[in-house]
């Protein structure tokens, strides 16, 4: 059976990974401590590929660069703009939106038709060393006049903004004499993803005691939120750096996979089980069950097994399935089942 991967065909450590998760969370964490994702071809899902940015470790994603090597945001395209007002609920103001067509980008970088992804740059959390005196924005450059340092996790890395506050900060979080305004508790994002790295993730995905788990991971390092501010804020079109997919791997597979159409599978065909969800079957029974959960792209499917130029960047226009089957149609090849890979 043919299967698509964006990314490298090698074990990797699933930081997700549970031994005994709570039952609802079974279907998130990976059945397996080593291995990876990837998808039945034809049926990949690239809302879910693209929740993995370029800038993580062995993401499928990569950034587009320009001749020097940096890496291009919307400006580089600001004659092609198409900028419009947009209300903000968040911040109860209109704020500067742009549209940039994809066929602008694909016909100026001579790019073939494929998915792009305009990715936020990240904002840092950061801890003002005197917060009686705010750091104030110089006009020249757009940096701050007073030093300060990153917040970060016990691994060392910095906090990403947009994983600690509630919202985005923007240039409107500048008051009429550039003085940053600093963080309140209701700031900080209830559900504080970067607490799953840094605290017991007990706390994870409740969102009650996030916010005081967040300020008791701070007191312990002795830092008081009120210091806390996020930066940098880009100007408008620099705010977005340009990624696609990593070219990716297709292979040929007829071992055993982890899967998550177990409702579509005979019990006696299930040679273990993670979970409520979690099956690990051979490939004919997957094939199978994908017959079963979505005959009319299980066709499509099939019309791509033998077209070896059909990929996301050629040949015949591979199915995105847009059904939903009890999570997804990804599969799961754990550290032992990648040998049998061809």
């Amino acid at each position: 059976m043919k299967f698509i991967r964006f990314g490298d065909l090698k074990a990797f450590e699933q930081k997700m990974y549970k031994k005994s998760p709570a039952p609802d969370e079974y279907k998130h964490c990976p059945p397996r401590r080593r291995g990876f994702f990837a998808f039945p071809y034809g049926f990949f899902d690239r809302s879910y590929i693209i929740n993995h940015p370029a800038c993580e470790p062995n993401s499928p994603m990569m950034y587009v660069r320009d001749k020097s090597g940096k890496k291009i945001t919307k400006a580089n395209f600001a004659d092609f703009w198409d900028v419009y007002d947009r209300y903000d609920e968040e911040t109860d103001n209109d704020i500067k939106s742009v549209i940039l067509p994809d066929r602008i980008v694909f016909r100026e970088l001579r790019l073939p038709k494929q998915p792009i992804v305009w990715e936020r740059r990240p904002s840092w959390v950061c801890v003002m060393k005197d917060p009686r005196h705010p750091p104030r924005r110089q006009a020249k450059g757009g940096r701050l006049n007073q030093k300060f340092e990153y917040l970060t996790d016990e691994n060392g890395d910095r906090v990403a903004a947009h994983e600690f506050f509630c919202r985005r900060w923007t240039q409107e979080d500048f008051d009429d004499d550039c003085i940053y305004r600093p963080c309140r508790p209701r700031d900080i994002s209830e559900d504080a993803h970067y607490i799953f790295d840094i605290l017991d993730d007990k706390y994870f995905g409740y969102p009650e005691k996030s916010v005081r788990a967040v300020l008791q991971y701070l007191g312990r390092r002795g830092i008081v939120y009120k210091n806390l501010f996020a930066w940098p804020v880009y100007e408008l079109g620099h705010d977005f750096w340009l990624s696609v997919f990593k070219k990716p791997h297709v292979f040929e597979y007829d071992g055993c996979i982890w899967h998550h159409l177990r409702r579509y599978v005979s019990p006696g065909d299930v040679l273990a089980a993670y979970g409520h969800l979690w099956v690990y079957t051979t490939v004919r029974v997957f094939d199978k069950a994908l017959k079963k959960a979505y005959p009319p792209a299980y066709r499509k499917h099939k019309e791509l097994r033998d077209v070896t130029s059909a990929s996301l960047f050629g040949g015949p226009s591979c199915y995105n399935a847009s059904v939903d089957v009890d999570g997804m149609y990804e599969a799961f090849f754990d550290e032992e089942d990648m040998k049998n890979i061809t």
